[in-house]
Protein backbone atom coordinates (compact mmCIF):
# COMPACT_ATOMS: atom_id res chain seq x y z
CA UNK A 1 0.00 0.00 0.00
CA UNK A 2 1.10 3.33 -1.09
CA UNK A 3 1.91 5.69 1.93
CA UNK A 4 0.79 9.03 1.61
CA UNK A 5 0.90 12.32 3.81
CA UNK A 6 -1.78 12.72 6.84
CA UNK A 7 -5.07 14.75 5.31
CA UNK A 8 -4.11 17.11 8.46
CA UNK A 9 -1.17 18.74 7.31
CA UNK A 10 -3.46 20.39 4.37
CA UNK A 11 -4.73 22.35 7.75
CA UNK A 12 -1.37 22.04 9.54
CA UNK A 13 0.47 25.47 11.09
CA UNK A 14 3.82 24.72 12.27
CA UNK A 15 5.12 26.21 15.40
CA UNK A 16 8.92 25.56 15.90
CA UNK A 17 10.66 25.70 19.65
CA UNK A 18 13.58 25.11 20.79
CA UNK A 19 12.69 24.51 24.59
CA UNK A 20 15.31 25.53 26.39
CA UNK A 21 14.24 29.15 25.36
CA UNK A 22 11.18 29.18 25.19
CA UNK A 23 9.68 29.37 28.69
CA UNK A 24 10.96 28.11 32.09
CA UNK A 25 7.70 26.40 33.97
CA UNK A 26 9.40 24.31 36.27
CA UNK A 27 12.82 26.49 37.53
CA UNK A 28 13.62 23.58 40.47
CA UNK A 29 14.69 21.53 37.38
CA UNK A 30 17.43 24.58 35.83
CA UNK A 31 21.03 23.35 34.95
CA UNK A 32 24.01 24.88 36.71
CA UNK A 33 24.26 28.10 36.20
CA UNK A 34 21.70 29.21 33.53
CA UNK A 35 21.48 32.31 31.75
CA UNK A 36 19.26 35.19 32.51
CA UNK A 37 16.31 34.92 30.64
CA UNK A 38 16.56 37.96 28.23
CA UNK A 39 20.85 37.87 28.38
CA UNK A 40 22.48 37.14 24.97
CA UNK A 41 22.28 33.39 23.92
CA UNK A 42 25.89 31.50 24.86
CA UNK A 43 26.67 27.77 23.26
CA UNK A 44 27.14 26.48 26.22
CA UNK A 45 25.28 27.63 29.05
CA UNK A 46 21.16 27.12 29.21
CA UNK A 47 18.31 29.56 29.58
CA UNK A 48 16.04 26.73 31.80
CA UNK A 49 13.11 26.50 29.26
CA UNK A 50 11.24 23.29 29.88
CA UNK A 51 8.32 21.66 28.81
CA UNK A 52 5.91 22.85 31.61
CA UNK A 53 6.70 25.82 30.03
CA UNK A 54 5.03 25.20 26.94
CA UNK A 55 2.10 23.58 28.63
CA UNK A 56 1.77 27.26 30.23
CA UNK A 57 1.94 28.77 26.85
CA UNK A 58 -0.50 26.85 25.03
CA UNK A 59 -3.02 29.36 25.20
CA UNK A 60 -0.69 31.72 23.73
CA UNK A 61 0.00 29.15 21.06
CA UNK A 62 -3.76 28.22 20.39
CA UNK A 63 -4.79 32.39 20.18
CA UNK A 64 -2.02 32.74 17.78
CA UNK A 65 -3.66 30.05 15.13
CA UNK A 66 -0.94 27.53 15.61
CA UNK A 67 -2.39 23.98 15.42
CA UNK A 68 1.20 21.73 15.54
CA UNK A 69 4.17 22.05 17.17
CA UNK A 70 7.63 20.94 16.39
CA UNK A 71 10.48 20.36 19.35
CA UNK A 72 14.12 20.28 18.22
CA UNK A 73 16.04 17.49 20.45
CA UNK A 74 14.31 16.62 24.23
CA UNK A 75 16.16 13.81 24.91
CA UNK A 76 18.82 13.22 27.40
CA UNK A 77 22.22 14.96 26.55
CA UNK A 78 24.34 17.16 27.99
CA UNK A 79 24.25 20.18 25.75
CA UNK A 80 21.56 22.68 25.35
CA UNK A 81 20.51 21.82 21.91
CA UNK A 82 20.61 17.83 22.65
CA UNK A 83 22.26 16.62 19.52
CA UNK A 84 24.09 14.91 20.84
CA UNK A 85 22.05 12.24 22.33
CA UNK A 86 22.61 10.55 25.60
CA UNK A 87 20.08 8.22 25.99
CA UNK A 88 16.99 8.35 23.25
CA UNK A 89 14.39 6.39 25.64
CA UNK A 90 14.47 9.38 28.11
CA UNK A 91 13.35 13.02 28.17
CA UNK A 92 15.96 15.26 29.78
CA UNK A 93 15.64 15.76 33.29
CA UNK A 94 16.29 19.54 32.71
CA UNK A 95 12.96 19.59 30.33
CA UNK A 96 10.78 18.04 32.76
CA UNK A 97 10.98 14.20 32.09
CA UNK A 98 8.93 11.60 30.51
CA UNK A 99 6.18 13.06 32.52
CA UNK A 100 6.36 16.78 31.01
CA UNK A 101 6.38 15.17 27.70
CA UNK A 102 3.11 12.82 28.00
CA UNK A 103 0.84 15.54 30.16
CA UNK A 104 1.98 17.94 26.86
CA UNK A 105 0.69 15.40 24.12
CA UNK A 106 -2.48 15.24 26.11
CA UNK A 107 -3.00 19.00 26.65
CA UNK A 108 -2.11 19.44 22.67
CA UNK A 109 -4.37 16.89 21.22
CA UNK A 110 -7.49 18.03 23.87
CA UNK A 111 -7.36 21.51 21.99
CA UNK A 112 -6.87 19.56 18.71
CA UNK A 113 -3.64 20.17 18.26
CA UNK A 114 -0.08 18.14 17.31
CA UNK A 115 3.16 17.36 18.10
CA UNK A 116 6.55 16.53 16.06
CA UNK A 117 9.52 15.51 17.69
CA UNK A 118 13.16 15.58 16.22
CA UNK A 119 14.63 12.00 15.31
CA UNK A 120 18.41 12.61 15.73
CA UNK A 121 19.59 9.03 13.93
CA UNK A 122 22.83 9.94 12.18
CA UNK A 123 24.52 10.55 15.22
CA UNK A 124 24.38 10.58 19.01
CA UNK A 125 26.73 11.88 21.39
CA UNK A 126 29.82 10.54 22.88
CA UNK A 127 28.19 10.05 26.41
CA UNK A 128 26.22 8.20 24.44
CA UNK A 129 26.55 3.86 26.83
CA UNK A 130 27.14 2.46 23.34
CA UNK A 131 29.97 5.05 22.14
CA UNK A 132 31.50 5.17 25.39
CA UNK A 133 31.37 0.99 25.92
CA UNK A 134 33.47 1.15 22.63
CA UNK A 135 35.69 4.08 23.43
CA UNK A 136 36.58 1.95 26.66
CA UNK A 137 36.82 -2.00 25.03
CA UNK A 138 37.66 -1.25 21.79
CA UNK A 139 37.16 -4.44 19.75
CA UNK A 140 35.79 -5.86 22.61
CA UNK A 141 32.78 -4.27 22.61
CA UNK A 142 29.73 -5.20 21.40
CA UNK A 143 29.18 -1.79 20.12
CA UNK A 144 32.26 -1.79 18.14
CA UNK A 145 30.67 -2.33 15.35
CA UNK A 146 27.86 0.36 15.95
CA UNK A 147 29.76 3.16 14.66
CA UNK A 148 32.64 4.07 12.13
CA UNK A 149 35.99 3.99 14.26
CA UNK A 150 39.22 3.51 12.55
CA UNK A 151 41.75 2.42 15.13
CA UNK A 152 42.75 2.16 18.88
CA UNK A 153 43.07 4.16 21.13
CA UNK A 154 39.69 6.53 20.30
CA UNK A 155 40.67 10.15 20.38
CA UNK A 156 38.48 12.83 19.64
CA UNK A 157 41.65 15.70 19.43
CA UNK A 158 43.21 17.31 17.03
CA UNK A 159 41.31 15.45 14.96
CA UNK A 160 38.53 12.62 15.72
CA UNK A 161 39.43 8.80 14.45
CA UNK A 162 36.25 8.22 13.88
CA UNK A 163 33.15 9.24 11.91
CA UNK A 164 31.09 12.04 13.19
CA UNK A 165 28.90 14.63 12.15
CA UNK A 166 30.56 17.49 9.80
CA UNK A 167 33.56 16.53 11.44
CA UNK A 168 31.93 17.66 15.38
CA UNK A 169 33.48 15.23 17.16
CA UNK A 170 31.09 15.28 20.22
CA UNK A 171 29.00 13.59 17.96
CA UNK A 172 30.07 10.31 16.44
CA UNK A 173 27.73 8.38 13.89
CA UNK A 174 26.26 5.86 13.37
CA UNK A 175 26.82 3.06 11.55
CA UNK A 176 23.75 2.78 9.93
CA UNK A 177 24.33 -0.51 7.58
CA UNK A 178 24.47 -2.58 10.98
CA UNK A 179 20.94 -4.42 11.75
CA UNK A 180 21.76 -4.05 15.25
CA UNK A 181 22.19 -0.01 14.93
CA UNK A 182 18.68 -0.04 12.82
CA UNK A 183 16.58 -2.22 15.18
CA UNK A 184 17.86 -0.02 17.91
CA UNK A 185 16.68 3.35 16.64
CA UNK A 186 13.05 1.78 14.86
CA UNK A 187 12.87 0.77 18.85
CA UNK A 188 13.06 4.46 20.18
CA UNK A 189 10.53 4.81 17.48
CA UNK A 190 8.30 3.26 17.57
CA UNK A 191 8.59 3.82 21.61
CA UNK A 192 7.57 7.47 21.77
CA UNK A 193 4.40 6.90 19.29
CA UNK A 194 3.64 4.03 22.30
CA UNK A 195 4.69 5.88 25.52
CA UNK A 196 3.71 9.59 24.62
CA UNK A 197 1.13 9.12 21.95
CA UNK A 198 3.37 11.72 19.37
CA UNK A 199 2.20 12.70 15.74
CA UNK A 200 5.11 12.40 13.80
CA UNK A 201 8.89 12.70 13.45
CA UNK A 202 11.39 14.91 11.97
CA UNK A 203 14.52 13.82 11.08
CA UNK A 204 17.68 15.22 11.31
CA UNK A 205 20.75 15.36 8.70
CA UNK A 206 18.30 13.29 6.90
CA UNK A 207 20.41 13.52 3.39
CA UNK A 208 23.42 11.84 5.61
CA UNK A 209 20.84 8.72 6.28
CA UNK A 210 20.87 5.27 4.88
CA UNK A 211 17.38 6.11 2.64
CA UNK A 212 16.14 2.14 3.18
CA UNK A 213 16.49 3.45 7.09
CA UNK A 214 14.61 6.49 6.51
CA UNK A 215 11.69 4.79 4.58
CA UNK A 216 12.09 1.76 7.61
CA UNK A 217 11.28 5.11 10.08
CA UNK A 218 8.72 6.09 7.64
CA UNK A 219 6.38 2.47 8.00
CA UNK A 220 7.30 2.22 11.18
CA UNK A 221 5.41 5.06 12.19
CA UNK A 222 2.45 4.93 9.50
CA UNK A 223 2.41 1.30 11.75
CA UNK A 224 2.24 3.13 14.82
CA UNK A 225 -0.01 5.95 13.47
CA UNK A 226 -1.51 5.84 10.16
CA UNK A 227 -1.97 9.90 10.05
CA UNK A 228 1.55 10.39 11.41
CA UNK A 229 3.84 13.06 9.60
CA UNK A 230 7.40 12.17 8.80
CA UNK A 231 9.65 14.89 7.29
CA UNK A 232 13.33 14.97 6.48
CA UNK A 233 15.74 17.95 6.86
CA UNK A 234 16.47 19.06 3.18
CA UNK A 235 19.41 21.77 2.71
CA UNK A 236 19.25 20.75 -1.26
CA UNK A 237 16.78 19.26 -3.27
CA UNK A 238 15.18 16.52 -1.96
CA UNK A 239 13.50 14.86 -5.50
CA UNK A 240 14.55 11.06 -5.08
CA UNK A 241 13.30 11.03 -1.01
CA UNK A 242 9.47 11.81 -2.52
CA UNK A 243 9.91 8.48 -5.67
CA UNK A 244 10.15 5.83 -3.46
CA UNK A 245 8.21 6.08 -0.10
CA UNK A 246 10.62 8.24 2.26
CA UNK A 247 9.17 11.16 3.67
CA UNK A 248 6.07 12.65 3.74
CA UNK A 249 7.60 16.00 3.58
CA UNK A 250 10.91 18.41 4.14
CA UNK A 251 11.65 21.55 5.56
CA UNK A 252 12.20 23.34 2.46
CA UNK A 253 15.47 25.21 2.21
CA UNK A 254 15.77 25.18 -1.21
CA UNK A 255 12.29 27.26 -1.36
CA UNK A 256 14.10 29.88 1.73
CA UNK A 257 17.13 30.08 -0.34
CA UNK A 258 14.76 31.74 -3.22
CA UNK A 259 12.88 33.53 -1.10
CA UNK A 260 15.95 35.67 0.48
CA UNK A 261 17.57 35.89 -2.94
CA UNK A 262 14.39 37.75 -4.13
CA UNK A 263 12.90 39.97 -1.44
CA UNK A 264 15.65 40.33 0.61
CA UNK A 265 18.74 40.26 -0.87
CA UNK A 266 17.86 41.13 -4.37
CA UNK A 267 20.00 38.78 -6.29
CA UNK A 268 17.05 37.23 -8.70
CA UNK A 269 14.71 39.33 -10.52
CA UNK A 270 10.98 38.46 -10.37
CA UNK A 271 10.83 36.46 -13.45
CA UNK A 272 13.88 34.21 -12.40
CA UNK A 273 12.25 33.74 -8.72
CA UNK A 274 9.18 32.61 -10.69
CA UNK A 275 11.64 30.29 -12.94
CA UNK A 276 12.99 28.46 -10.12
CA UNK A 277 9.98 28.16 -7.91
CA UNK A 278 8.94 26.12 -11.49
CA UNK A 279 11.83 23.83 -11.21
CA UNK A 280 11.54 23.50 -7.50
CA UNK A 281 7.53 22.47 -7.60
CA UNK A 282 8.36 20.01 -10.44
CA UNK A 283 10.76 18.47 -9.12
CA UNK A 284 8.35 16.39 -6.61
CA UNK A 285 5.42 14.98 -6.85
CA UNK A 286 2.28 17.20 -6.56
CA UNK A 287 1.27 15.52 -3.20
CA UNK A 288 4.71 16.65 -1.41
CA UNK A 289 4.60 19.55 -2.69
CA UNK A 290 1.95 20.17 -0.31
CA UNK A 291 3.03 18.75 2.95
CA UNK A 292 6.66 20.31 2.46
CA UNK A 293 7.53 22.39 5.84
CA UNK A 294 7.74 25.78 4.06
CA UNK A 295 9.86 27.90 6.47
CA UNK A 296 11.80 30.92 7.00
CA UNK A 297 13.97 30.77 9.84
CA UNK A 298 15.09 27.90 12.01
CA UNK A 299 17.30 27.06 14.95
CA UNK A 300 20.21 27.43 12.94
CA UNK A 301 19.64 30.22 10.78
CA UNK A 302 19.71 34.12 11.31
CA UNK A 303 16.07 35.27 11.58
CA UNK A 304 14.28 37.17 9.26
CA UNK A 305 13.63 39.50 10.87
CA UNK A 306 17.54 40.30 11.52
CA UNK A 307 18.01 39.79 7.67
CA UNK A 308 15.47 42.51 6.86
CA UNK A 309 17.38 44.43 8.75
CA UNK A 310 14.23 46.96 9.50
CA UNK A 311 12.09 46.49 6.71
CA UNK A 312 9.19 45.30 7.96
CA UNK A 313 7.41 46.01 4.34
CA UNK A 314 9.66 43.42 2.50
CA UNK A 315 9.39 40.91 5.66
CA UNK A 316 5.75 40.81 5.05
CA UNK A 317 5.73 40.28 1.32
CA UNK A 318 7.87 36.90 2.60
CA UNK A 319 5.29 35.85 5.21
CA UNK A 320 2.22 36.80 2.90
CA UNK A 321 4.03 34.46 -0.04
CA UNK A 322 4.67 32.02 2.77
CA UNK A 323 1.35 31.49 3.49
CA UNK A 324 -0.48 31.43 0.22
CA UNK A 325 1.91 29.10 -1.37
CA UNK A 326 1.33 25.62 -1.64
CA UNK A 327 2.99 23.71 1.26
CA UNK A 328 3.28 23.83 5.12
CA UNK A 329 3.60 27.02 6.56
CA UNK A 330 6.04 26.98 9.57
CA UNK A 331 6.90 29.68 12.14
CA UNK A 332 10.14 29.56 14.30
CA UNK A 333 9.08 30.71 18.01
CA UNK A 334 9.13 34.70 18.43
CA UNK A 335 9.49 35.55 14.98
CA UNK A 336 6.02 36.90 15.30
CA UNK A 337 6.66 38.84 18.18
CA UNK A 338 10.29 40.39 15.97
CA UNK A 339 12.94 38.85 17.44
CA UNK A 340 15.80 39.65 16.51
CA UNK A 341 18.86 37.24 16.01
CA UNK A 342 22.03 36.35 14.21
CA UNK A 343 24.12 33.33 13.32
CA UNK A 344 23.53 30.06 15.86
CA UNK A 345 23.63 30.43 18.88
CA UNK A 346 22.39 34.14 18.29
CA UNK A 347 19.04 33.07 16.80
CA UNK A 348 18.21 31.10 20.00
CA UNK A 349 17.67 34.16 21.93
CA UNK A 350 14.94 33.70 24.60
CA UNK A 351 11.36 34.37 23.59
CA UNK A 352 9.94 37.61 24.68
CA UNK A 353 7.18 37.38 27.35
CA UNK A 354 6.89 41.03 28.24
CA UNK A 355 4.20 42.27 26.10
CA UNK A 356 5.60 45.86 26.15
CA UNK A 357 8.54 44.74 24.08
CA UNK A 358 6.22 42.74 21.76
CA UNK A 359 6.19 44.21 17.76
CA UNK A 360 2.42 44.32 17.94
CA UNK A 361 1.61 45.11 14.47
CA UNK A 362 3.64 41.89 13.43
CA UNK A 363 1.83 40.07 15.61
CA UNK A 364 -1.49 41.00 14.53
CA UNK A 365 -0.28 40.30 10.58
CA UNK A 366 0.64 37.02 11.64
CA UNK A 367 -2.45 36.68 12.99
CA UNK A 368 -4.16 37.60 10.34
CA UNK A 369 -2.10 35.60 7.82
CA UNK A 370 -2.91 32.31 9.33
CA UNK A 371 -6.38 33.22 9.54
CA UNK A 372 -6.59 33.82 6.26
CA UNK A 373 -5.05 30.21 5.18
CA UNK A 374 -7.41 28.76 7.24
CA UNK A 375 -10.49 30.13 5.73
CA UNK A 376 -9.62 29.47 2.32
CA UNK A 377 -9.81 26.09 0.86
CA UNK A 378 -7.92 27.30 -1.83
CA UNK A 379 -5.20 28.31 -0.10
CA UNK A 380 -4.53 25.13 1.99
CA UNK A 381 -4.92 22.82 -0.94
CA UNK A 382 -5.71 24.62 -4.12
CA UNK A 383 -4.08 24.41 -8.15
CA UNK A 384 -0.98 27.06 -8.04
CA UNK A 385 -1.36 29.10 -11.28
CA UNK A 386 1.14 31.44 -12.12
CA UNK A 387 0.71 35.00 -13.59
CA UNK A 388 3.07 37.80 -14.08
CA UNK A 389 6.53 38.11 -12.85
CA UNK A 390 8.23 40.94 -14.37
CA UNK A 391 9.46 44.55 -12.78
CA UNK A 392 9.00 43.15 -9.23
CA UNK A 393 5.52 42.48 -9.37
CA UNK A 394 4.77 38.47 -8.95
CA UNK A 395 1.25 37.53 -8.83
CA UNK A 396 -0.06 34.44 -8.88
CA UNK A 397 -3.73 32.10 -8.49
CA UNK A 398 -5.00 29.70 -5.80
CA UNK A 399 -8.00 27.43 -7.40
CA UNK A 400 -10.22 24.93 -5.42
CA UNK A 401 -13.46 23.85 -6.62
CA UNK A 402 -15.26 27.14 -7.30
CA UNK A 403 -12.81 29.32 -4.92
CA UNK A 404 -9.96 30.80 -6.56
CA UNK A 405 -7.84 33.60 -5.07
CA UNK A 406 -5.30 35.92 -6.56
CA UNK A 407 -1.97 36.89 -4.68
CA UNK A 408 -0.52 40.14 -5.73
CA UNK A 409 3.33 41.20 -4.19
CA UNK A 410 4.93 44.45 -5.37
CA UNK A 411 8.73 43.80 -4.32
CA UNK A 412 9.67 46.96 -5.95
CA UNK A 413 9.96 50.53 -4.74
CA UNK A 414 7.70 51.97 -7.54
CA UNK A 415 3.71 51.60 -8.05
CA UNK A 416 2.75 48.30 -10.01
CA UNK A 417 -0.11 47.70 -11.61
CA UNK A 418 -1.33 43.99 -12.28
CA UNK A 419 -4.66 43.45 -14.95
CA UNK A 420 -6.40 40.57 -13.43
CA UNK A 421 -8.56 39.92 -16.64
CA UNK A 422 -11.98 39.46 -14.52
CA UNK A 423 -13.49 40.97 -11.43
CA UNK A 424 -11.78 39.59 -8.68
CA UNK A 425 -13.80 43.15 -6.65
CA UNK A 426 -13.39 40.54 -2.99
CA UNK A 427 -10.57 42.08 -1.27
CA UNK A 428 -9.43 39.61 1.24
CA UNK A 429 -6.28 41.73 2.31
CA UNK A 430 -4.23 44.77 1.43
CA UNK A 431 -4.57 48.20 0.39
CA UNK A 432 -4.74 48.18 -3.58
CA UNK A 433 -6.72 50.08 -5.67
CA UNK A 434 -8.95 48.37 -8.00
CA UNK A 435 -10.53 50.00 -10.94
CA UNK A 436 -12.43 47.67 -13.31
CA UNK A 437 -10.52 44.70 -13.59
CA UNK A 438 -6.78 46.57 -12.86
CA UNK A 439 -5.06 46.36 -9.38
CA UNK A 440 -3.07 49.32 -8.63
CA UNK A 441 -0.33 48.37 -6.41
CA UNK A 442 1.56 50.48 -4.16
CA UNK A 443 5.51 50.63 -3.71
CA UNK A 444 5.84 47.00 -1.68
CA UNK A 445 2.77 46.72 -1.59
CA UNK A 446 0.46 43.71 -1.46
CA UNK A 447 -3.34 42.25 -2.22
CA UNK A 448 -5.18 39.13 -1.84
CA UNK A 449 -8.14 39.22 -3.81
CA UNK A 450 -11.14 36.69 -4.57
CA UNK A 451 -13.90 36.27 -7.34
CA UNK A 452 -16.79 38.41 -6.51
CA UNK A 453 -19.08 35.44 -6.88
CA UNK A 454 -17.62 34.21 -3.50
CA UNK A 455 -19.31 37.09 -1.55
CA UNK A 456 -21.35 35.94 0.85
Amino acid sequence: MELKPPEWANDAIIYQIFPDSFFNGEPYNDPPDTLDWGAPPERNRFYGGDLQGIIYKLDYLQKLGVNCIYLTPIFDAPSNHKYDTRNYFKVDETLGGDEALIDLVEQLHARGMRILLDGVFNHCGVEHPFFVDATRRGKESRYWSWFHIDSIPVVESPEPNYRCFAGYGKMPEFDLSNPQVRDYLLDVVRYWFEKADIDGWRLDTVEYLHPDFVRAVREKSKEMKPDAYVLGELLHLGTSWFKGGYLDGGMNYSLRKYLLSFFVFNNIDAKTFAEKLYVLRRSYPDWANYAMYNMIDSHDRPRITTLCNGRKEILKLILLFLFTYPGVPAIYYGDEIGIEGGSDPDCRRSMIWDEKLWDRELLEFYKRLIELRQTSPALKKGAFIPRIAENGLFTFEREYGNERVVVCLNNSPVPREYKIGKPYDVLLWGSARIDSCTVSLDPYGFTVLRKATERG
